[in-house]
């Protein structure tokens, strides 16, 4: 029983981390980053992750944009990728 304790509590104060790299390792984007995170990132991060620790509805709302902008993110770099010229 504490081993599920532990588990939650690990799960709600590092959700949001957990999220990304979860989705990182399955569904990669390369070159569409700068590595920098801006403030307003941070800012919307921040309240996702808090609307996503707060209630199961919000954790699905929230995986689902995640999800989603991460298939777009992956499909644009891919199409620049075919546009760019082969140097």
């Amino acid at each position: 029983m504490a081993g599920n304790a532990i588990l939650a509590r690990i799960a709600r104060q590092n959700g949001g981390k957990l999220l990304n790299t979860a989705i990182d390792v399955l569904l990669p984007v390369d070159g569409v980053r700068s590595g920098r995170p801006s403030l307003v990132g941070g800012i919307v991060g921040a309240v996702a992750v808090r609307v996503a620790t707060r209630s199961v509805p919000g954790a699905i709302v929230v995986g689902g944009a995640v999800i989603a902008k991460r298939l777009y993110d992956k499909r644009r770099a891919s199409s620049a990728q075919k546009a760019a010229p082969d140097t």
